[in-house]
């Protein structure tokens, strides 16, 4: 007999499920990268009062269960085939969007408009969703899979909630961000006055998020695959609602505050959950020369570099994603026996 309070979390799961983004029509994306059978979609509400969106698809024997979180502007629906490959490992599969894209809740009015209140509020709402809404079954582990952005956040849970993750692996995470031709003397203090005078307004050279179906891979700053490096833009011309533009002065500039917080070498010192981090040495988006003097900094990080490889390395080419793959296997099998 259920007590009176599971009845209604049953309800409120229920209700979630039905209200949460239903799977779009996947035209023009291979059957790889659409929503794998099984998949389920639902949203709890956070500390701050947001609706967050989640999805899962579970094994039928799981030997440990994995948490994807994403990147800058990303979603759930981008990351289908990290998914599948995770399933196929016989892992439950939890992702969650976090607030202010995908199917979370966003902040501006202008929905398109990148802004976030902290990445320890981040950290916050994954700690929540890990511990109420993961569904640990038979005390197998668990461990998260993070990119950039959502690497950075996963690093300050892994500081701020030790224990909560067995282990991690992070493909780039935003521990620098590469700014280009723009040195970071010049970088920082722009951010900074752009916030001051408008907050909201994209940074120089942003723009809102459009459509460009001549855009082709050589045009692209974070993947060299044919097929992938367009998975996201697909997702997002399809539905509206997955759709960002550039990085405004707010987020810029937050942004390089809180990573100057996580390179300080005490708090890198003490995150001592296993970790392996994929760094590619062709990123555009963020300077793998971090990875090479944070991950000695933290107590049990194993760094793979990737050569030539970009920033979204589970949207590279097979030639660069294959024997990362190798490497995540070996990584969670010795962490799974140890």
């Amino acid at each position: 007999m259920k007590t009176l309070q599971q009845v209604w979390v049953l309800a409120f799961v229920v209700v979630a499920a039905l209200f949460a983004p239903a799977a779009i029509a996947q035209d023009g994306i291979p059957e790889r990268f659409t929503q794998p059978e099984g998949w389920q979609w639902g949203r709890f509400t956070s500390a701050e009062g947001a609706a967050i969106r989640f999805g899962y698809l579970r094994a039928d024997t799981p030997r440990a269960m994995a948490v994807v979180v994403t990147g800058f502007r990303e979603f759930g629906e981008k990351y289908f085939e990290v998914v599948r490959d995770l399933h196929e490992r016989d892992f439950d599969v939890w992702q969650m969007d976090w607030r202010g894209q995908g199917g979370s809740d966003h902040y501006l009015p202008d929905a398109e408009k990148t802004w976030y209140q902290g990445y320890d509020r981040d950290a916050g709402d994954l700690h929540q969703f890990v511990t109420e809404i993961v569904e640990r079954r038979d005390g197998k582990p668990t461990f998260v899979v993070a990119h950039s952005m959502g690497g950075h956040i996963a690093l300050r849970h892994l500081r701020t909630y030790p224990g909560t993750f067995d282990f991690a692996v992070m493909t780039a995470p935003m521990l620098r961000i590469n700014t280009g031709g723009i040195p970071k003397w010049v970088a920082k203090p722009l951010a900074w006055g752009g916030n001051i005078v408008n907050a909201e307004a994209y940074i120089i050279g942003g723009t809102p998020w459009e459509y460009d179906p001549n855009f082709a891979v050589e045009d692209s700053s974070v993947s060299q695959d044919p097929v992938r490096y367009r998975v996201g833009q697909e997702y997002m011309r399809l539905n509206p609602t997955l759709r960002l533009g550039s990085a405004t002065y707010g987020w810029i500039r937050n942004a390089f505050r809180e990573i100057a917080e996580l390179n300080e070498e005490d708090y890198l010192r003490g995150i001592a959950t296993p970790v392996l981090i994929a760094s590619p040495r062709n990123d555009q988006i963020v300077l793998p020369e971090a990875h090479d003097r944070a991950c000695p900094l933290m107590q049990a990080c194993v760094l793979f570099p990737i050569a030539d490889a970009k920033h979204e390395v589970w949207m590279e080419r097979d030639d660069f994603r294959d024997p990362w793959w190798a490497r995540v296997d070996a990584f969670i099998d010795e962490q799974l026996t140890r």
